[in-house]
């Protein structure tokens, strides 16, 4: 696992400790398909991250160098903001540590 996504995903899990894996998780991707777990993935080439927090889902994808879009897959419950913006704040924090290709 690349650097800025290792320190992510730490941080994700000391500020929602409770929470992470059960019901909050993140699947980072990168451009050849390959998940943030495996030996090939490339932080560098990172493509999109899916976050799912308490059964509400968020998409970040790249399209063009730095063109992103941040969509909701479905409706966000309001009593939910306040964590999911702390959990954007978290992972935009780190995404934008990384010289992407």
């Amino acid at each position: 696992m690349n650097e800025n996504i290792k320190n992510m995903f730490k941080e994700l899990k000391r500020e929602f400790p409770e929470d992470f894996g059960s019901y909050f998780g993140v699947d980072a991707i990168d451009f050849g398909g390959n998940y943030y777990d495996y030996n090939d993935f490339d932080e560098t080439l990172l493509c999109e991250l899916v976050i799912c927090y308490k059964k509400q889902a968020i998409a970040i994808r790249r399209y063009y160098e730095n063109d992103w879009e941040i969509e909701d897959q479905g409706y966000i419950k309001f009593e939910y903001f306040r964590e999911i913006g702390k959990i954007l704040s978290i992972v935009m924090k780190h995404i934008s540590r990384i010289e992407l290709d």
